[in-house]
């Protein structure tokens, strides 16, 4: 059974080296690895982690510092999880002392908690999503200021638009609509105005 430890360094984290000392020091002379990527980047397309979840054996643990380390998203942060733990892995956490450990009835009743909080931000996002589409509709003339330009790029825009209303990750939207990720933010900021909300503006912050 092997300790690894993962970081997600960020320089708007200012207690990332102290986080880090605090894992070191729990677990001396662990494998240590550490992404430094910005924006929502889920941690499977994180060179590191899909790296050391590939080494990872049954009987292993992971330490992080929270569970944050895997994103802001309840739905990313459990599918993260719960995929750890199918491959007989122990997450262990040192924010607070907590462990996810395969066939523990804790580790089922934190699921069950992290799930609850998954509906309910999903529930969020749909809110959110319906407000600013019936602002739209209520206001097309907003909707023509917001994206006006050359026909092709309104077609291309609405389309951005409505996947970033649906909560899918810049990253992910940039991918689908073969534009470039400066594209997305811009659609993305002019849409800030009808999102009351302001469901977009919280996913649009990157994960520490």
């Amino acid at each position: 059974m092997t300790v690894y430890l993962y970081t997600r360094f960020s320089p708007k984290n200012r207690a990332y080296q102290e986080h880090l000392d605090a894992l070191t020091a729990a677990h001396p002379g662990a494998e240590h690895r550490a992404d430094e990527v910005k924006g929502f980047v889920p941690p499977f397309e994180r060179t590191q982690f899909s790296e050391l979840f590939n080494r990872l054996n049954s009987g292993d643990t992971l330490a992080i510092w929270w569970l944050t380390v895997f994103g802001r998203d309840f739905c990313q942060v459990l599918s993260t999880v719960n995929r750890l733990l199918e491959k007989g892995v122990t997450l262990e956490l040192h924010c607070q002392p907590l462990r996810f450990e395969p066939g523990s009835q804790q580790t089922q009743t934190l699921l069950a908690l992290l799930t609850g909080y998954d509906q309910v931000q999903t529930q969020h996002r749909l809110f959110a999503a319906e407000q600013a589409r019936t602002a739209i509709k209520e206001e097309p003339e907003l909707w023509q200021q917001k994206f006006r330009g050359r026909p092709a790029d309104k077609a291309k825009h609405q389309a951005i638009a409505a996947l970033l209303l649906e909560g899918h990750t810049l990253q992910s939207v940039a991918k689908q609509c073969d534009v470039s990720l400066s594209t997305v933010k811009r659609v993305k900021a002019k849409l800030s105005d009808i999102d009351d909300d302001g469901g977009l503006r919280r996913r649009g912050k990157s994960p520490q």
